[in-house]
């Protein structure tokens, strides 16, 4: 049997993949790392343990600022662009996805998904994002924490999102 030292040695992972789309139907994809926050942490062992958790976190709300993704983060570590508060897609999160558009896609991953329609919003700058609760304010939990390589939403663009953990042994 593992000594609780060792199991706290554990530590989520995860790729976000951005899969950008033209009205042309080219797609460009941007990945980066994120980060499972404190409050995620407590989010995932609650779930974990059948209870209900402490934070309904159900929305991706992205930024443009560049502030670094802290255990600690909260909703005010962001600057939130307008009109990208985002509730998850039907069906995430889940194991195991099977969308050919997710690269960060594992079996023993979880999955959330979220999508944006042209009209949804646009922006020159897109640089980070978070997983929060439906409708955050000051000081709300975060799930994760994540940054991008700038890159700009057109009004005729589509975005999907895949947020992918996975627990890492040690």
């Amino acid at each position: 049997m593992k000594s609780f030292n060792a199991l706290l040695n554990r530590k989520w992972r995860g790729l976000v993949v951005a899969v950008l789309e033209d009205a042309e139907g080219n797609k460009r994809i941007i990945e980066t790392e994120n980060l499972v926050t404190t409050a995620g942490d407590t989010y995932y062992a609650q779930k974990a343990c059948g209870e209900t958790p402490t934070n309904d976190f159900a929305n991706c709300v992205l930024g443009s600022a560049s502030v670094a993704p802290a255990k600690t983060s909260t909703y005010d570590n962001i600057t939130p662009i307008a009109g990208s508060n985002k509730a998850k897609s039907t069906g995430y999160p889940k194991s195991n996805d099977q969308d050919t558009d997710n690269t960060g896609k594992a079996a023993d991953a979880i999955t959330w998904k979220f999508e944006w329609a042209a009209a949804d919003f646009n922006h020159t700058a897109i640089t980070e994002g978070v997983i929060t609760i439906a409708a955050p304010g000051a000081g709300s939990p975060v799930l994760a924490h994540f940054q991008f390589t700038s890159f700009a939403k057109a009004s005729t663009d589509t975005l999907k999102l895949y947020v992918n953990h996975a627990v890492e042994g040690v």
